[in-house]
């Protein structure tokens, strides 16, 4: 839980006012492309201006307050454990990990590589064990299975050894289809996805001010099943997005609300979780610079403007170092606690990627749970009531006296006090003794341990059967029992 009087503000509410207000006038007078002639006509039909020549939308202020006045503020996503099902909006920042990586740093070699279905099942089975991932999914591009079977392959893999919260697909008409199927496996009924969202779609528009053919037939399509829609813009300042910070804030927002009008066009309450992962275009090498200090104070103003609609809010944490380094450490720690302090509901682009969101490594998944651990506890803050305030203890030891002898010291350093799992807080004497390891070598020796020591919650008899059949059908010359063995 955030400690309401540790949050980190980087608008105030006459900004907050004046980019909204700004917004409004570029969704209005600028409009968005809108790149798929069944969504012209769809928002034609709900009374917007369309300028079919152009494929510009218009959208005036009263279509948009109206589409985003009327989005739930707040819903479950489901997860196929229910222990791992979460309220959008509770209080916390939930974390994941990156998704689609291209390249793998391989743990034993630290070689740079494509990842394999054996690298996601090791991933999937981290993730599934680490208490500060509220996600598990396969989320590196698997190398070594043929194309036509790689998303069956990939779904599999993520429910087999992980029970955690995942995403939906893509959404054409096998992709879709294959979704569907794979919800009526797990719930018996595809009908049953409508009221327990087990694969939200995820969205980002293309910048500046474009909804593309693909983006546009997600959120039809997953609005048609009233599903919830992750909408995380990733635009370049003084790229694809103007240089100035406010400037990108309100161009991003213009997005993202075009996006929330698009679904109000579907159903009558959308369920939108408001994301940026927009930064700055490093001039001088032409990269998407995540690592950099405005990534992350774009990060908060979107949240803050998330909040100030009312909706859930999701920000990046990201490195643009491509090994596992100091920078790798320093950019995410800064970047971890900066989203956790702000609020944001998720910060589910994290744990483990590096290099702008593009490789992964387990090691690095390994520094990412500390990190995300010490910035949960900062942001618990300091608890104050009368037993914290100690004063009957303090009386008890006095002067020149000993804690450690007092019963309550156990009981608040286990309420209070964060326990290290990768970070060396030994003396030199006992580093030296223990072998002189660097945090790469501790974080490896844990990554062993919890692949030997947890076991993913199995899937149920009748759910594992109908999976196996689907794993067949879709990805000739596999079965179920492949995926479940290909692990270490």
């Amino acid at each position: 839980m955030v400690s309401k009087k540790n949050m980190l503000k980087v608008l105030d509410d006459s900004d907050l006012e004046a980019i909204h207000g700004a917004t409004l006038k570029v969704l209005e007078n600028t409009g968005v492309l809108i790149n798929s002639r069944s969504t012209l006509s769809l928002l034609e039909k709900n009374g917007m201006g369309v300028d079919r020549k152009t494929s510009i939308v218009k959208m005036p202020e009263h279509v948009v307050m109206d589409a985003v006045k009327s989005c739930k503020k707040n819903f479950k996503w489901h997860a196929r454990s229910d222990k791992h099902t979460v309220d959008v909006i509770d209080g916390k920042t939930k974390f994941g990990p990156g998704a689609q990586c291209l390249y793998y740093i391989d743990p034993e070699t630290d070689k740079f590589r494509s990842p394999t279905l054996k690298d996601g099942i090791l991933i999937c089975r981290l993730l599934d064990a680490l208490d500060t991932s509220s996600l598990g999914y396969v989320p590196v591009f698997i190398s070594d299975v043929p194309e036509q079977a790689r998303s069956m392959i990939t779904w599999a893999a993520g429910l087999v050894h992980t029970s955690k919260l995942t995403y939906g697909g893509a959404a054409d008409d096998v992709e879709f289809e294959l979704m569907l199927k794979i919800a009526e496996a797990l719930l018996g009924d595809r009908e049953e996805l409508r009221k327990r969202a087990l694969f939200p779609g995820y969205i980002d528009p293309i910048s500046p001010l474009c909804q593309d053919q693909a983006m546009l037939d997600i959120i039809v399509r997953y609005c048609e099943w009233n599903l919830p829609i992750f909408v995380t813009v990733m635009a370049l300042a003084g790229g694809t997005g103007p240089a100035s910070l406010a400037g990108l804030l309100v161009q991003q927002n213009a997005e993202v609300l075009s996006s929330i009008v698009v679904a109000k066009c579907v159903t009558k309450s959308p369920k939108i979780v408001y994301g940026s992962v927009s930064c700055p275009l490093d001039m001088r090498s032409g990269i998407a610079a995540t690592g950099a200090p405005e990534f992350s104070l774009l990060g908060v103003g979107a949240v803050q403007m998330a909040k100030f609609y009312g909706l859930p809010s999701n920000m990046g944490v990201q490195s643009d170092s491509k090994i596992v380094d100091a920078q790798t450490a320093y950019e995410k720690s800064q970047a971890a606690l900066i989203a956790v302090m702000a609020g944001a509901d998720f910060s589910e682009l994290f744990l483990g990627s590096t290099e702008t969101f593009n490789a992964f490594s387990p090691i690095q998944l390994m520094i990412d749970d500390e990190i995300a651990s010490n910035v949960q506890r900062i942001a618990q803050g300091i608890e104050v009531n009368d037993q914290t305030l100690s004063v009957d203890v303090i009386a008890k030891v006095g002067p020149l006296g000993n804690y450690l002898k007092h019963a309550d010291t156990l009981r608040q350093f286990k309420r209070e006090h964060s326990q290290a799992k990768v970070s060396d807080r030994s003396s030199r004497q006992q580093w030296n003794a223990s072998g002189s390891k660097d945090t790469k070598v501790r974080a490896k020796e844990r990554m062993t341990e919890l692949l030997r020591t947890h076991t993913p919650e199995p899937l149920e008899a009748d759910v594992r059967k109908e999976l196996d059949k689907l794993v067949r059908q879709y990805a000739k010359g596999y079965d179920l029992s492949k995926i479940e063995h290909n692990v270490l």
